[in-house]
């Protein structure tokens, strides 16, 4: 794969960032090739690669690290000391974009905001990853994933059927953020090209889930009737929700022209004459009461759920299983499209881990093979960049501007 093209090629990103939805954008533009420097700061960098809680299995290494920082190199430097601020600003004249996720002001503060920075680069694009955006009343407030999904409303719609809230598998703000900032970066670029110019990106958590709502949001727009939350059976087509087979669980999607052949295949066209079943606004309005119909059905007709699914798919009904994670990751469908690729990981090994899910004919998306320890890279990128020797790189080591993990030095 060495000699595939890389779409990202020749583009440097400096990425001043921590946890999910700031590595994320760095993490996507490294699998399609550029090259990323992880700005981190002493002692700890990346307050990703702090301890994990048990199992011990991952106590020598945080695995949230390695997920969303591979494929970077590592530049340990004391911004809060003005030589390390000073040796950023010189190092921001010779890369492309600039990503932080600290908390709005921070690196104005350091001397490392928009104005500064453009000021010495007007090429540069820089893209600021915060939960609420730098301005209106709440950019000074801290938040996180959870607290943006809840403002955004989409929490309220995440619950059961009772309404409590519940919590997402994931951190859907913060990778829909990420991926959001990926693709403003990128766009920001292409208008570069055309205008010689850079600009300032400022990327909020809350907005980017809040671009997500799809219906509930459409329909309260045009009606002002109040959604209601989905709980395990989603309104609108019904059913269409979960049902328990006896090994597991799956999900059943039948769309409003499909609602008189599952009658049909069932053998219960009666329901197409019950009062709560007759329109689409009927069967969503008694969803509960249909869903439990159906349960009841597979639950005499099947003894797996493999059996039900398939007898759902063969009769043109769209139906599909409940994964665990280690079935998602052992699926033939991803490991078909290479949906992970293995690299190894200091201190633990060769691990597949997920890469951008971009299938281009000409530019595919690939992980570069690189965990880097905290400062691992800081003499190459000083040499590189700026042309710093040897006795230079280890005055700054010395005075603390620049520092790395004790094992590198040991290790050598």
């Amino acid at each position: 794969m060495s000699d595939q093209p890389k779409a990202l090629d020749g583009v440097r990103v400096l990425e001043f960032t921590n946890y999910i939805a700031g590595p994320m954008v760095g993490r996507m533009m490294a699998d399609m090739g550029a090259e990323v420097v992880k700005l981190e700061m002493p002692p700890r960098g990346d307050y990703s690669r702090g301890p994990m809680p048990p199992p011990d299995a991952v106590q020598r290494y945080n695995p949230i690290h390695a997920f969303y920082n591979r494929g970077k190199r590592s530049l340990c430097v004391d911004v809060k000391r003005p030589d390390g601020a000073a040796l950023v600003r010189d190092l921001i004249r010779h890369f492309d974009v600039f990503i932080e996720n600290l908390t709005p002001g921070l690196v104005r503060k350091y001397g490392l905001g928009w104005e500064d920075l453009s000021a010495l680069n007007p090429r540069l694009i820089m893209c600021s990853v915060s939960a609420f955006g730098q301005t209106g009343p709440l950019a000074s407030f801290p938040g996180t994933d959870a607290i943006a999904q809840a403002t955004s409303g989409i929490t309220s719609l995440t619950a059961d059927a009772n309404g409590t809230p519940i919590f997402t598998g994931v951190f859907m703000a913060d990778g829909n953020a990420g991926v959001s900032a990926y693709g403003a970066v990128v766009t920001a670029l292409f208008f570069r090209e055309k205008s010689g110019s850079g600009q300032y990106i400022d990327l909020s958590l809350s907005e980017s889930i809040f671009h997500l709502h799809d219906n509930s949001l459409a329909s309260w727009l045009f009606t002002h009737e109040q959604p209601a939350p989905f709980g395990s059976h989603r309104n609108g087509d019904s059913p269409h929700g979960f049902f328990k087979a006896p090994d597991g669980y799956l999900i059943l999607v039948v769309l409003n022209h499909r609602w008189e052949h599952l009658t049909d295949i069932i053998g219960m066209p009666q329901l197409r004459e019950d009062p709560r079943f007759l329109t689409m606004p009927d069967r969503s309005a008694h969803r509960y009461e249909l869903a439990q119909i159906v349960q009841e059905w597979i639950e005499r007709n099947f003894n797996s759920r493999d059996e039900a699914i398939k007898f759902f798919r063969d009769n043109g009904i769209i139906a599909a299983p409940v994964l665990t994670i280690p079935q998602a990751v052992e699926h033939p469908q991803f490991k078909e499209r290479g949906t992970m690729e293995t690299i190894e990981v200091p201190n633990v090994g060769p691990v597949a881990l997920p890469k951008a899910p971009f299938h281009m004919s000409k530019t595919p998306a690939r992980i570069a093979p690189h965990v880097a320890l905290l400062g691992e890279d800081n003499g190459e990128i000083l040499a590189t960049y700026l042309g710093y020797g040897r006795e230079r790189i280890d005055d700054l080591m010395q005075s603390g501007v620049i520092a790395q993990d004790p094992t590198i030095a040991r290790r050598r």
